[in-house]
This record gives structure tokens, C-alpha cells and sequence, in this order.
């Protein structure tokens, strides 16, 4: 069984005049994302690997968490979890992670709450799950690449996760 936290990238700059593969996090969403990734530690998260979209505020953000969650840990970047990627392709990169306990992978909405649907249902459309800024979502499967619908372990607000720390 492999557990997969799928989180969406935290907050970032408007859009407006840059070009969207290069918007950082703002300094309130690395802020953010610290405290959401302190959340993670004490409930027990222990990626053994993590995976992020192409774009910088995925990067930043899924950086953020390795350094708290798996220092020693580098981020690999998986160009499908770009926004318009193919899931498919997604799915197919985690077979090579056969194996591993606990892969995070750092994207974007709405390609990240329809990977969901499709790791629960076999459909990306049917359930896709409503990703904020931050939010995570554990989803259990029973391989790599996921064969059959997982199941979901929880799915949690940014906030809830600031909460977990003081």
C-alpha cells in the first residue's frame, strides 16, 4: 500500500503581466505553506519522495515541504502535473516509485482535484475534490502506478493544517 498526498501550491503572485510558469509564492505563501508543512510533521507525514508540477510556485512550495518533512530529500519535478497535464502520464510516472510508503506530489487545481477523482473512481470528472491553496489530500492505493480505486484517508484544509501548530 502506498500512501499519496496530493497538495495544491501555495499562495501566489497575480497573475497579471507575468507569465503564469514563472509566479513565485508570495512571502505570506511561503509563510503559509511552513506552517502547513510543521501541520504535516505532526501528524506523522513522511514523504519518500516528492514530485512537483514544472511551475515555480509548485516548486517553491513542494522545496518548503521537503525541507521541513525529508531534508535531505530533493524535489523531482514531474512535468505532467503541469496545469493541462495529462493524468494518465502522472499515473504512469508513479510506477517508478513501486515500492515507496508515502509520495507527495505538489500541482495545481483543477488538474489536482480530478486526479483525485480519478484515483478514487477511475474518472476524473466524477469527484473531483476542491483543492485551496495549501489543502491535502492522503489517498491510499494499493500500487504503483494505482491499478484500482484508492481510498481516501483525509482531506484537509491549509487552515486546519496551520492549526496544528502553534
Amino acid at each position: 500500500m502506498t500512501t499519496l498526498y496530493l497538495v495544491r501550491h501555495g499562495i501566489a503572485e497575480e497573475g497579471l503581466g507575468i507569465d503564469d510558469g514563472v509566479r513565485q509564492l508570495t512571502d505570506e505563501g511561503r509563510r503559509r505553506m511552513g506552517k502547513v508543512a510543521r501541520g504535516l510533521k505532526e501528524l506523522g507525514v513522511q514523504p519518500q519522495v516528492f514530485l512537483a508540477s514544472p511551475l515555480v510556485r509548485a516548486q517553491q512550495t513542494a522545496a518548503i515541504l521537503a525541507a521541513i518533512l525529508a531534508p535531505r530529500l530533493a524535489v523531482e519535478t514531474c512535468a505532467p502535473l503541469a496545469i493541462g497535464g495529462d493524468l494518465d502520464e502522472v499515473l504512469a510516472e508513479l510506477g517508478a516509485y513501486r515500492g515507496m510508503g508515502e509520495v507527495m506530489l505538489v500541482g495545481h487545481q483543477p488538474s489536482l482535484g480530478e486526479l483525485a477523482s480519478l484515483l478514487l473512481t477511475g474518472e476524473p470528472y466524477r469527484v473531483p475534490l476542491p483543492f485551496k491553496k495549501g489543502a491535502v489530500a492522503a489517498i491510499e492505493v494499493g500500487a504503483l502506478p494505482p491499478r484500482a480505486p484508492g481510498e481516501l484517508l483525509w482531506f484537509v484544509p491549509s487552515k486546519l493544517l496551520r492549526g496544528v501548530v502553534a
